[in-house]
This record gives structure tokens, C-alpha cells and sequence, in this order.
């Protein structure tokens, strides 16, 4: 048995000395993915040198914690590759290195919102495939490089609220074949401007910015003695006029055409996007925000009286109001004095009011007015979730379980609609009871979807590092202010707790669990079969309890403390639906999600497949008739 053996070891060693002399030949001769992120990395590393970051949102961007950027935060990648470094409104300073012109494989670079100052680098015209550069509102100096005319992918680039000077480059007027928006206002910029060939291009707010081009027509200068002379000097007179004329005529032409044909893509877009049928609106006028006067909301909600309040969040305060004789309710913003742009906001929330869902409030108009932002809605006649689960009619609760249960699918759709069919999709970052309406028939309609997004742009740092309700924030939101589609899944989770428990608040009491949360109660409760000490008393035993006990599963996967370990959405409605093999799926993971501390990448991991049979419901290909309902 020995003699047999020693030559099996023999053979081992010899395969491990090939295999390690193959794999230092390839190292050697081809360099690998990991050695590019490695370089990559250290270009990290000089970019957070040359910051002052206070809130330490760069913690990890450290070679001690390996040489893969993909695991750092605000890091995107796909296939092995940096594709965003997304750094907006995270409170940094000092200046911009050099060595971001290394990070080649680079295509969004947002970092605005801080209070980054210097030149802009040159070598940002290294990074040839990037398609967004966002700089704006920041403390940038400096010209415009000249080298920004290399991103031949370059869509967007924003450099608004600076204080750059010089002249804008000719070349991006000229030699930037696929920009699609350009904005450099209020900066510090002087000379002409360039003649784009765009729409969206903004100027604004540049004192020293002149509108007369660096060329002009100028009529021919030549001797005046002699009629064949001045004969020659009238023909190329008409001739030049002419041809002025003639140009004049063909850039109407094209800038008529070109109106109509955005007119058009904008009517297409806003139909994709919104996928509903006029049938449903008899004006057609989905899709399409009204603006209202300030004096007309005043009177709608009589001057925003205190019987008129529905209810106060951490956006705004929500009255009761009529508008052209129908029922609306209108949301005044908080933070009013903000010095958000009216055109910015406009913009915004034209972006929102494209989601249109049968389980999504649909923004209908808005107001801006000095200091002023409101936005108005349709009146959900039955309030919050939160309000309706306590109330009892004739001793039985309003919500029943088969009500709860529809409510749960409902909002579901409608945070599977906003992740996965808007394009850009939207994290709603707070979910639970109280911000989901109920129809006129009980109908679950998810509310302001949205509102953290446009309300960042003006809110402090402190705020904005970390939004949401307290004890409803999943633990890497927490930590490092990241925020996905799985930050939603996670409050779902919650939420779906909140279903079941009809509680008013999911904190505990100290006498009621010692052992952790709501989570870990459920959790307990389940693996010792005794769930009918979690559900709503007021249900009694009107439930079914395979359904309970499915319900309570699915929350505590949309809850793991990985995100990569919860479903996706559109697996939470699958589940939802028909409920099949949920068991099985919260068996294979219950056991895998316990944080370690220790670990500087606790949430890197890799993801599970919640549609392991590959079958899809009917309902998740949301068909274009289904993205409207009856409101």
C-alpha cells in the first residue's frame, strides 16, 4: 500500500509544478483582469488621497482590503470591470487626482453635490469610454479641458454651479459626435459660444459669456473708383446675401423638422413609459403634469388650513384640497427655502409622473412659487395601511387576511414595476405602512416613490447620507450609505411584518423579546411552529395559517443581512402569487446570513436565484394593458 503510494505523490507534486508554471507563464505573458483592477485600485487609492472626507464614506477605498475595487463602495461593476464611481452628495472635498485618467474602463463619473475644488484634470480625456461626467455643484476652477473632445462616448456632461473660466472648447461643439447635453451655467466663463449642433445645451448664468460668434460675414472691402468696380462689389453683396438667405431658410427647415421629430420620440417616450390607453383618461392626458397656480392651492385647501391635514412624513405635510371640482390631495414640501432651480425641478418630477402603475400614485400637477413646492394628487378615499389596520368595523377588522394578502401583492407590483420596467429605475428607500394608500377599493397604491430622489438635491449632507425611518434601515444602507433595489426589498420585508402583526410600530418593548428584533421574534416564532403569537390579534383565528407561515418566510428573506441574499422583486411577486416551494427556499438560507463583523466585505457575496426552476409568472411580464388600472 506504501509502494503504491509514493508514486500518487509523485504525481501530485509533478501536476501542482505544472499547473504553477502555467499559471506564472500566464501571468507573465497575458496580464489578467485582476492585475488591470489591481492598477485600478491604486488609481482609487490616489483619488481618495486627494480628498478631505469627512464622514469617512471611503473607508474601504483601501489596498489593505485587497486589490479588487469592485468590493469598495461606490464602486460599480460589471464583468470584472469599473463601470461607475457614483460619489454624489457625500459631503468631500479637496481636489479631483490626475489619476482618475487611469481608471480606463470608466463610464459614469458622478461627483456632484460636494465640495470639490482645482482644476479638472486633463487626463479625464483618457477615459475613453466614458458617456456621463457629472462635476456640477461643486467649487471646480480652472478652463474647461480641451481634452474632453477625446470621450468619443461622452452623452452627458454637466459642469453647472462652478466656477470655471476661459472659454468653452470649440472642439465640443464640433468633434463630439455623440453628446447629448451640455451644461456649463452659472460659472465664471467668458468668449463666445460655440455653435452646438444639440438642444439641450445650457449657458446661463455666464456674465462674460458673449452670443456674438468668433466669425461673422463682413461685406467685401475693395477699390470704390469705377463702375465696373462697384458693379463687382454689388453682385458679391446679392451673392452673399443670397446665400444668407438661403442658409437661413434650409437651418429653419432642419430646426422645423428636428422640433417635430422631438416632439414625436418625447410622445412615443412618454407612452412607453406610462403604457396606458386613452380610454382611461378621457382628455389624454396621462403623462402629462398640470401646473397650478399658488394662489389656486391656497384656495383648493383653505390657505392650507388644519382640518384640511391628511398627514405629515418626512417630506412634507399632506393636505386635503379641491381643484376644478375634484378631490385632490396636496403635498407642501418641506426644506421650501431651498435653492433648488425651477426648471431642475420641473424636470424632475416630469420623470416621476412617467411611472404610471395601477399600484403607484400617480402625480398629476405641481406648483413652484417662490419659495414654494407642492405637489398634488389623486384623494385615496380609505388613507394609509398603517391607519386601516387599526380599525375594526362591527368587532372585524377592516383588513382581513385575504385583504392583506392582496395588499402585499399589490404593493409589490408596484415596486417591481419601479425597479425593474422604469428606465431610470426608482428607489422608493421608504417603505411601509404608512406611506401605502388604499383606494376606493382597498386597492394597495404605493406613495411617494421618487421624492427622496428629487428632495436630495437640496437637502443637507447630514440628512442625506442616510434617508429613511429609523429602525427600517437596512444595515449597509446604514453603514455606508449604499442604496439599491434591495434597500427597498429589505423595508418590503418589514412591511410584510406589518401586514401580519398589525403592529402601530415594529420596535419591541423590553419585556417582550430579549433576544433582538422583530425579526428575530419572527424567526423564533416560526421554528417553534407558534406563529399565531406573531399574527394581529384582532384577526383571531380568521387566517389561513400555511399562508401565514409562507408570508412570514418571504419576509424574512426580503429582510437577510446580506443584500445579495434577498430576492428580487419580481421573485417576491412569484412568490406572493403562488406561494410554491417558499418553504424550501427559506430552508436553504436561514442558516447563511448571520453577520460577521470582522469581515471588512460583509455585504459582498454572491447572489441566490429565487427562480431556481427558471418559471416565470404571466404576471411579471407586465403586459401594457396592466401598467394602468382603474384610476
Amino acid at each position: 500500500m506504501g509502494g503504491r503510494g509514493a508514486p500518487e505523490a509523485t504525481r501530485r507534486r509533478l501536476v501542482v509544478a505544472v499547473v504553477g508554471v502555467v499559471v506564472a507563464a500566464a501571468a507573465v505573458l497575458c496580464p489578467t483582469a485582476a492585475g488591470k483592477l489591481g492598477k485600478q485600485a491604486k488609481a482609487l487609492v490616489a483619488i481618495k488621497a486627494a480628498l478631505h472626507d469627512p464622514g469617512n464614506v471611503l473607508w474601504d477605498w483601501d489596498l489593505k482590503f485587497g486589490n479588487d475595487p469592485c468590493r469598495w463602495s461606490m464602486v460599480t461593476c460589471q464583468k470584472g470591470q469599473i463601470q461607475e464611481l457614483s460619489m454624489t452628495n457625500k459631503n468631500l472635498s479637496g481636489t479631483l487626482s490626475p489619476a482618475v485618467g487611469k481608471l480606463r474602463t470608466l463610464r459614469y463619473l458622478l461627483l456632484s453635490h460636494n465640495a470639490l475644488s482645482g482644476r479638472i484634470p486633463d487626463t479625464v480625456g483618457r477615459m475613453k469610454l466614458l458617456e456621463v461626467l457629472d462635476l456640477s455643484n461643486n467649487h471646480f476652477s480652472g478652463s474647461i479641458p480641451s481634452t474632453l473632445v477625446h470621450l468619443a462616448n461622452l452623452q452627458y456632461l454637466k459642469l453647472n454651479n462652478n466656477s470655471l473660466s476661459g472659454p468653452i472648447p470649440e472642439s465640443l461643439a464640433t468633434d463630439a459626435p455623440m453628446l447629448f447635453s451640455l451644461d456649463v451655467s452659472f460659472n465664471n466663463l467668458s468668449g463666445h459660444r460655440p455653435t452646438f449642433r444639440i438642444w439641450n445645451v445650457f449657458f446661463e448664468g455666464n456674465p462674460f459669456l458673449s452670443d456674438i460668434g468668433s466669425e461673422s460675414i463682413a461685406p467685401p472691402v475693395g477699390p470704390k473708383d469705377g463702375k465696373e468696380e462697384d458693379s463687382q462689389g454689388m453682385s458679391k453683396n446679392i451673392f452673399i446675401l443670397l446665400l444668407c438667405i438661403g442658409i437661413g431658410c434650409l437651418l429653419v427647415a432642419i430646426v422645423a423638422g428636428a422640433v417635430l421629430f422631438w416632439r414625436k420620440r418625447q410622445r412615443e417616450r412618454v407612452f412607453a413609459v406610462a403604457d396606458v390607453s386613452v380610454q382611461h383618461d378621457p382628455k389624454g392626458c396621462l403623462g402629462h403634469l398640470k401646473q397650478y397656480k399658488f394662489k389656486e392651492i391656497r384656495k383648493a385647501t383653505n390657505n392650507f388650513s388644519q382640518k384640511n391635514i391628511l398627514g405629515e412624513g418626512g417630506y412634507g405635510i399632506v393636505y386635503k384640497g379641491d381643484l376644478d371640482g375634484t378631490t385632490v390631495a396636496v403635498k407642501r414640501l418641506k426644506d421650501r427655502d431651498s435653492v433648488i432651480g425651477d426648471g431642475q425641478f420641473h424636470t424632475e418630477i416630469e420623470v416621476i409622473s412617467l411611472a404610471v402603475h395601477r399600484n403607484l400614485l400617480h402625480l398629476t400637477g405641481f406648483c413652484i412659487a417662490n419659495n414654494e413646492r407642492l405637489l398634488v394628487y389623486p384623494y385615496m378615499p380609505n388613507g394609509t395601511v398603517a391607519s386601516k389596520l387599526k380599525e375594526c368595523v362591527n368587532g372585524e377588522p377592516t383588513l382581513d387576511w385575504p385583504r392583506r394578502k392582496r395588499i402585499a401583492l399589490g404593493a409589490s407590483q408596484g415596486l417591481l414595476y419601479l425597479h425593474e420596467q422604469c428606465d431610470p429605475k426608482i428607489i422608493h428607500r421608504d417603505i411601509k405602512a404608512c406611506n401605502v394608500l388604499l383606494d376606493e377599493y382597498l386597492e394597495a397604491v404605493v406613495a411617494d416613490f421618487g421624492l427622496a430622489k428629487l428632495l436630495d438635491h437640496w437637502m443637507s449632507h447630514v440628512i442625506t447620507s442616510v434617508r429613511g425611518t429609523l429602525g427600517r434601515i437596512p444595515p449597509e444602507y446604514l453603514k455606508s450609505g449604499h442604496t439599491s433595489e434591495k434597500t427597498d426589498v429589505f423595508c418590503f420585508g418589514l412591511f410584510l411584518m406589518e401586514l401580519v402583526t398589525g403592529r402601530v410600530t415594529l420596535e419591541l418593548h423590553e419585556n417582550e423579546y430579549e433576544k433582538g428584533g422583530i425579526r428575530e421574534l419572527a424567526k423564533e416564532l416560526l421554528e417553534q411552529n407558534q406563529l399565531s403569537l406573531f399574527v394581529d390579534s384582532k384577526l383571531r383565528s380568521d387566517y389561513n395559517s400555511t399562508e401565514l407561515e409562507e408570508m412570514v418566510q418571504i419576509a424574512l428573506l426580503c429582510t437577510m443581512y446580506r443584500p445579495c441574499h434577498r430576492p428580487k422583486m419580481s421573485e417576491i411577486v412569484n412568490m406572493l402569487e403562488g406561494g410554491d416551494r417558499v418553504a424550501e427556499k427559506w430552508e436553504a438560507v436561514k442558516n447563511i446570513e448571520d453577520p460577521n463583523p470582522d469581515w471588512s466585505s460583509e455585504f459582498m457575496c454572491i447572489g441566490i436565484n429565487y427562480n431556481d426552476d427558471d418559471q416565470r409568472n404571466n404576471s411579471i411580464e407586465l403586459q401594457a394593458i396592466e401598467l394602468s388600472g382603474p384610476r
